[in-house]
């Protein structure tokens, strides 16, 4: 498949104004302007709904946004799962930015082509700001430019189309309905394509494999279960379908280096400074 060849970036860096920062709450609001920076943000985990523009996006993980100076939103969590977000406050460095600034507005609900890379350089870049010196300004400031450079490039590249386009719509169904246990070969089915063809362009298109991908989904349905009910471990293992508890606890801790019972005694803890927002 050819390439799509992307213009770059109209400047070469950036300067941080605040962060890069990693937002959590159990009950996500959002409803202000944006100040006199531009907004690199990230869905890392949960669903929501946002409003800016005069559209609404839905959100949910590997979606993004750039908003612009003075750019008013509002949103809001859609589910009882925890929402968490990257965030970047920038300034444009070495270069045009009235030229970004025109082409701001294509960088709104950017769904990225490979989640589980961002999401990785995200982290990098929240964990190196941590250091607090010269070092980690430049380390973390050259990872927030990797993130754009790779939102940018996703909003210039052209929506799937043939056999992709079946891959996202079962990547939407594994996401959305984790209770769904299909088996690798009637996913395949469901695409049309063969079970080789099927894991090579889901792997393409994911990050992972198909079967890892439905298993992350549904660990994180425990999550939400383990935190969100009073359900006992075997009763929520029989709702997400595994016939075996011990099973269940096997590769809910393997996902997440706790048993089931731990994560549920382990809660969650929000950003320094209290209240979690964007």
């Amino acid at each position: 498949m050819k390439a799509t060849k992307v213009p770059p970036l109209p400047f070469g860096g950036l300067e941080v104004v605040l962060g890069p920062l990693e937002w959590f709450s159990e009950h996500w609001r959002w409803n202000r302007s944006i100040p006199d920076c531009y907004n690199l943000w990230v869905a890392l985990e949960g669903k929501a709904e946002l409003q800016t523009l005069g559209k609404t996006f839905q959100i949910h993980p590997g979606v993004c946004f750039v908003f612009s100076p003075h750019q008013k939103l509002s949103a809001q969590s859609m589910d009882a799962q925890p929402f968490r977000n990257f965030a970047c406050r920038f300034l444009p460095a070495e270069g045009k930015a009235d030229l970004f600034h025109k082409s701001a507005g294509k960088l709104m609900g950017v769904e990225s082509s490979n989640f589980f890379a961002l999401r990785d350089l995200c982290n990098a870049a929240i964990h190196a700001s941590r250091h607090g010196d010269a070092l980690a300004t430049q380390q973390s400031a050259g990872l927030c430019y990797q993130i754009l450079a790779q939102v940018w490039r996703d909003a210039h590249t052209p929506a799937p189309k043939g056999p992709d386009i079946m891959i996202h719509q079962m990547m939407e169904r594994l996401r959305n309905h984790p209770l769904d246990r299909l088996s690798l070969k009637e996913m395949a089915a469901e695409a049309r394509m063969s079970i080789s063809t099927f894991s090579r362009r889901f792997q393409a298109v994911s990050g992972e494999p198909p079967m890892d991908f439905a298993i992350r989904h549904r660990i994180l349905q425990a999550k939400d279960y383990l935190h969100g009910s009073c359900l006992q471990v075997k009763e929520i293992s029989e709702a997400l379908g595994y016939s075996d508890i011990y099973f269940f606890s096997r590769q809910f801790k393997q996902a997440t280096g706790m048993s089931p019972l731990e994560y549920r005694k382990s809660g969650k803890v929000l950003p320094r400074g209290g209240a979690a927002q964007r």
